[in-house]
């Protein structure tokens, strides 16, 4: 059976697996946040390294470059129609036609900033996709089920059921391929939908027999913070200050119009190795595979 592109949690022998939600969560958020914060495609490449880099050490390689592969159309779309939205630039590539009074031209600026908008676009997906594959997302629900547990809930049955469903649309697709004539992608859909709804029907009357619809607020637990958590959260903590310092001191300055400028020092340099550095510290060496054991 093939792999699904979109990456799934399994545990690993890792310390962003093995860490407590809030903390690898806040990992992969500090990725996210250096490609929110920065358009220069220097760092937006670090980060894309940096997240790929983490997923191998994490043992997720694989999910990423299939969740890569996911990616690639989305920012090959946003290559394509920037230039084509976008009028602005001096240097002109190709001279358009004139439609509605408006003439549609192509600039050399209008495409590099397309494609510095796809490689943040994959920068992000990564970043997502890496969080998907590495944190257990019933540890990522009980962060918020104090504060609102039906939410919580229904998005726990969410993430539990979507590969479930996946499965069954595989199967059911492969299932027509066996066919002498095989069936019409859109029966094919259908019927997964079918299935999809007959399943939430279960669920939910199941739920409704054994009591979740008197649920109350669970309390709170306590749990003692392990080296793996303090190693990931200072990972994260450092990522996000050091993207919050460099944007305060004016590094990674970019501009696409009216002229493509995004200039690279020393400074900027060294702060790309940092990223890629601090996202792989966390997860070198033995210590990062053994146990759980407390701080």
């Amino acid at each position: 059976m093939r792999r699904p592109l979109v990456p799934v949690y399994r545990r690993r022998p890792s310390a962003l697996h093995t860490a407590r939600a809030g903390a690898s969560l806040g990992f992969c958020a500090a990725l996210a946040l250096c490609a929110v914060l920065f358009e220069h495609p220097l760092l937006l490449a670090a980060v894309a390294v940096a997240t790929l880099g983490a997923g191998a050490l994490a043992g997720v390689g694989s999910e990423l470059r299939r969740a890569l592969l996911l990616g690639v159309p989305f920012a090959l779309l946003v290559v394509l129609v920037n230039p084509l939205v976008s009028q602005q630039g001096r240097t002109l590539l190709v001279r358009g036609w004139e439609v509605l009074g408006q003439r549609w031209d192509v600039t050399l600026e209008a495409l590099a900033y397309g494609a510095v908008a796809g490689l943040r676009l994959l920068a992000l997906f990564l970043a997502f996709a890496l969080l998907t594959a590495c944190v257990d997302p019933d540890e990522l629900l009980r962060l918020v089920r104090r504060v609102s547990y039906r939410s919580a809930l229904t998005a726990v049955l969410a993430t539990r059921l979507v590969p479930v469903l996946a499965r069954d649309a595989l199967r059911m697709g492969e299932a027509a391929r066996c066919r002498a004539v095989p069936a019409p992608r859109a029966k094919v859909a259908r019927a997964a939908l079918a299935s999809a709804l007959d399943r939430a029907v279960d669920v939910a009357a199941a739920l409704e027999v054994r009591g979740y619809a008197g649920a109350r607020r669970p309390a709170r637990v306590r749990r003692p913070w392990s080296r793996h958590d303090l190693r990931v959260a200072a990972a994260a903590a450092a990522i996000a200050a050091g993207a919050v310092t460099a944007k305060a001191a004016g590094l990674f300055a970019f501009a696409a119009y009216p002229a493509f400028s995004a200039p690279v020092g020393p400074a900027e340099a060294a702060v790309a190795v940092a990223l890629v550095l601090a996202a792989a510290a966390p997860l070198l060496g033995p210590s990062a595979r053994l146990g759980v054991a407390r701080a």
